[in-house]
């Protein structure tokens, strides 16, 4: 920003600092919400700056406002509080069965654990793994395939128990 956009943009905020701050408490309800309210608006103002026309600076800053705000209430919308947990307690099956899988993945080169975990936690398709990772797609696919045969085979494998156990 030039020198003479910034002296603008002070002298601007130095002008309607009061009003911005009334606003934004009657948009909030309190003063706290209301100064970051203010302050994300005018950082976003100061970055649009140069591009706003001579006179369009209250309208800009006003409208910039009401989006910050209204995007920060749908956002509180979709909050939901409650007195419970979100998921329930682990139970002691859970922990072995999080044990078993952590110790499977381990054991796996780390190309096919990185394509299995966004392929099945992340819930990623393929060509979705193929953008994220920088790979070929077939590259993604054989790397899967390997992954899983590796983990079906160490889960088809008996454990190891009395006499045929290592001490």
């Amino acid at each position: 920003m030039r020198r003479t956009d910034e002296e603008a943009f002070r002298s601007f905020v130095m002008e309607r600092q009061t009003v911005l701050r009334r606003r934004a408490f009657l948009l909030c309800g309190n003063w706290a919400d209301g100064d970051e309210l203010v302050q994300e608006a005018l950082a976003r103002v100061y970055v649009a700056w140069p591009r706003i026309s001579p006179g369009a600076e209250t309208a800009y800053t006003r409208r910039t406002m009401m989006n910050l705000y209204l995007n920060d209430q749908r956002k509180r919308r979709r909050e939901v509080l409650t007195d419970e947990p979100p998921e329930p307690a682990l139970t002691e099956h859970d922990r072995e069965l999080a044990l078993t899988l952590t110790g499977l993945l381990k054991d796996l080169p780390d190309k096919q654990r990185a394509v299995i975990v966004l392929r099945f936690w992340e819930d990623l398709t393929v060509p979705q793994i193929a953008e994220c990772t920088g790979v070929a797609e077939g590259t993604i696919k054989s790397q899967i395939s390997r992954g899983i045969a590796v983990l079906r085979e160490r889960l088809a494998e008996p454990p190891l128990t009395g006499a045929g156990a290592v001490p």
